[in-house]
């Protein structure tokens, strides 16, 4: 039992006080006042993990003293309950392959980068929104009878809300597949994905050399190398083809190699966001010509 606690100590050193705290509050109203700042308390001194759950879990004991005080005590022991297990999921071992430190810090900083922050969003707000509605309108009506119906009633309310979004969403799918197939005719998919002429790319990606930005010139390089590529008839127009089949498509030409070097450098600096100097992207639009000097020799 002291080497459980020693452990849980060292993988999350707020673990032993939070469980102290919890247990110390007898009375539910006392724990549900307390339960936030027991959370916030164990954040601080270090959790040893997420404390998403405990969060939702100390906002359902406070819902329950506002909204159904005969829950509260059942309420207090979930709360109690979900602490224990998570202190003692901090303190287990870390199973094989686990994310270190290091890995989560790394992750960190990639969601850190603009591209991906709408993927972030409070999870939470759309159940808050749906409850400070029910509230609003039950304050409105104002009767006896809809205090007497508000815990029964919430909960219809809020189940036929997500219903209702749920069959707005299935519909909007619908009607987007439907749609996408009457539009995508050979013709009109072609022209959505055209090209520019290869010369055209050549000014873009010299206009972002001289503006100092090398990513964009790469881009603009490969995109001239497949414009020439497409006019040749080499790859399929429309970009069907991943980077990586069209590789595979030149793989008994003569452009191989180069073609495979150059997608190579294009997914890691557009895709994948990685730093390239000036250099490296002028000699991408110097391999890029003489590329497209083969292509342009070969379909003569």
């Amino acid at each position: 039992m002291t080497g459980l606690l020693a452990l849980a100590l060292a993988a999350a050193p707020g673990c032993p006080e939070a469980l102290l705290a919890a247990r110390r509050i007898d009375a539910p109203e006392a724990l549900a006042a307390s339960a936030p700042g027991i959370v916030a308390r164990l954040e601080l001194d270090g959790a040893g993990g997420p404390t998403l759950a405990l969060a939702v879990e100390a906002e359902t004991l406070a819902a329950a003293e506002r909204d159904a005080p005969g829950e509260l005590r059942a309420a207090g022991d979930r709360f109690r309950a979900r602490l224990r297990r998570h202190c003692d999921l901090a303190a287990a071992p870390a199973a094989p392959g686990a994310a270190t430190p290091a890995d989560r810090a790394t992750l960190d900083a990639i969601l850190a980068r603009p591209e991906f922050g709408r993927a972030r969003a409070d999870p939470l707000a759309l159940s808050r929104w749906l409850y400070a509605l029910w509230r609003r309108l039950v304050d409105l009506l104002g009767t006896a009878e809809a205090g007497s119906y508000a815990t029964g009633g919430r909960t219809l309310f809020l189940a036929a809300l997500v219903l209702v979004v749920g069959i707005a969403a299935l519909a909007h799918v619908r009607r987007r597949r439907v749609e996408r197939p009457a539009s995508a005719t050979p013709g009109a998919t072609a022209a959505a994905a055209a090209l520019p002429a290869p010369e055209v790319g050549d000014a873009l990606a010299e206009a972002a050399l001289a503006a100092g930005r090398p990513a964009e010139a790469v881009r603009q390089s490969f995109l001239s190398l497949l414009a020439s590529l497409e006019r040749s008839g080499r790859v399929p127009r429309g970009r069907a083809l991943t980077n990586r089949e069209m590789a595979a498509l030149l793989a008994a030409g003569d452009l191989s190699s180069g073609f495979a070097a150059l997608a190579s450098l294009f997914d890691r600096v557009v895709y994948g966001a990685a730093p390239v100097g000036v250099e490296e992207a002028r000699a991408c639009l110097g391999r890029s010509r003489w590329l497209r000097g083969r292509v342009d020799g070969g379909a003569a």
